[in-house]
């Protein structure tokens, strides 16, 4: 990047309300205050746990994060996922219909994810002791000891290739997972499906549980639980489910990820419009003191109705309905990107419209208006993920493994208001380089229209 002379700005009354008179009102200098007291220790099998006691609500919500992720089965891509999967189709103890009967019966929930770098099984319970015991034994027993039958393999196997060919339909996804395999071509996260047909047919009985053995051990996991606990019940609990698991495996650190390189791929697909993307490599993970600045960076450029480019794109040339950009750290290097819809002959001429903005955002930076309402959106996504257990959960996990400090929530607000332009400017003239930029579309071949006059 070179720092040039900053070409004139977007006026600050238009950036921030867009001529509403009813929000010209409001003080964008008032931040709320977050104190969430987060109490952290490592369990003598050694999982990392982090707690908030939360006694508004009868409830307790208990999150176990694996690194055993779809980055970590390289042998069998699908390996991973197939873990996860078949953990609620029998245990050792309960038949898969009787551990859905109980589940039911207790009035809990289960939940499972599977994402590049991580595992994740949630439970929530009501917190009377005559419930959330035999919730968590369940539970624990469901993530410690499953059965892994050769009679479920194949049901879960089919179920897997069916959502992954699904998500390959979908152009948004097929935009994402073509960026992806570009980007980190013939690293673990080239395969941001996470299986392959050849991989998920090869894996036997025998394979997952030499995974699981490794992956679900609990020096291998991130506890966070929320809830109607004393920090006594709170250690107690943290330390049965560990004692539970198999023991002594972590995950290895990824390598990291190859040069990037610039491309533009087109997926044909018919459709009545295109799924465009705009990615480039953003290797800079969550913790780096230089972070923030590029989420409001990214909540400047495309988060709600009047960040920069959906004035350009929907309002001035209404082009599409959203346009979205989003900072996706990852440990071994991350991405940062822009997506859209648009009509198949507007592919070209959206990218370049985009690219241009981009560039232009990066040389000149935010303005202190447009930075204000970024950060007041920001307070309000923070605001509202400690406001309620099961967000709050959610939100530490996440925190616990972006390897923030534990008083993250409490600090976040006053450092991103700290923030100038000319910090998120820097920032990105540090860490966003157009010369690697990845432009992906999806959708049919057409030929290619100029883009409609801005409106007036």
């Amino acid at each position: 990047m070179h720092d040039s002379t900053p070409t004139p700005k977007p006026t600050e009354t238009n950036s921030i309300y867009g001529g509403l008179v009813s929000a010209q009102g409001l003080d964008l200098d008032q931040f709320e205050s977050v104190r969430t007291q987060v109490q952290a220790w490592t369990t003598e099998a050694g999982a990392g746990v982090k707690f908030v006691e939360a006694r508004g609500l009868p409830i307790v919500d208990v999150i176990l994060r694996f690194k055993a992720g779809t980055a970590q089965d390289t042998a069998h891509p699908g390996l991973a996922a197939l873990t996860l999967y078949m953990l609620d189709e029998g245990s050792h103890q309960y038949t898969a219909a009787q551990q859905a009967e109980r589940i039911e019966y207790l009035g809990a929930i289960i939940e499972k994810q599977i994402r590049l770098e991580h595992a994740t099984l949630s439970l929530r319970s009501l917190s009377t002791q005559a419930l959330l015991e035999p919730a968590l034994a369940l539970f624990t027993n469901l993530v410690a000891h499953p059965a892994f039958l050769s009679s479920a393999l194949d049901k879960v196997k089919q179920q897997l290739l069916q959502s992954s060919a699904s998500r390959e339909r979908r152009p948004a996804s097929r935009a994402r997972i073509e960026a992806f395999r570009h980007l980190f071509n013939g690293h673990p996260y080239g395969c941001p499906l996470g299986s392959t047909e050849q991989g998920v047919t090869a894996v036997s009985t025998d394979d997952l549980r030499t995974f699981h053995q490794r992956a679900y051990s609990a020096s291998n996991l991130e506890m966070v639980m929320v809830g109607d606990l004393s920090l006594t019940e709170a250690q107690a609990l943290s330390h049965q489910i560990s004692q539970a698991l198999p023991q002594g495996w972590s995950a290895a650190d990824l390598p990291t990820v190859p040069p990037a390189t610039s491309a533009t791929l087109k997926v044909e697909q018919p459709g009545t419009s295109s799924a465009v993307l705009l990615a480039l490599p953003l290797n800079v993970p969550a913790n780096d003191p230089d972070f923030p600045a590029l989420v409001l960076a990214s909540d400047v450029l495309g988060e709600g109705f009047e960040s920069r480019l959906m004035v350009e794109l929907r309002q001035r040339r209404g082009l599409t309905y959203g346009v979205h950009t989003r900072v996706s750290p990852l440990r071994a290097g991350g991405l940062f990107t822009v997506e859209w819809e648009v009509a198949p002959a507007h592919v070209e001429g959206s990218q370049a419209l985009v690219a241009n903005l981009l560039g232009d955002f990066i040389e000149q930076g935010p303005t202190e208006a447009e930075l204000q309402v970024a950060r007041k959106q920001l307070e309000g996504q923070l605001l509202r993920g400690v406001a309620q257990n099961k967000r709050l959960a959610g939100l530490l996990s996440e925190l616990t493994h972006q390897r923030q400090p534990d008083d993250h929530l409490n600090t976040y607000l006053e450092r991103i208001n700290k923030l100038t332009p000319a910090d998120v400017r820097a920032a990105m003239q540090r860490h966003l380089d157009l010369s690697y930029i990845v432009q992906v579309s999806v959708g049919p071949s057409v030929e290619q229209q100029p883009l409609p006059a801005p409106y007036q």
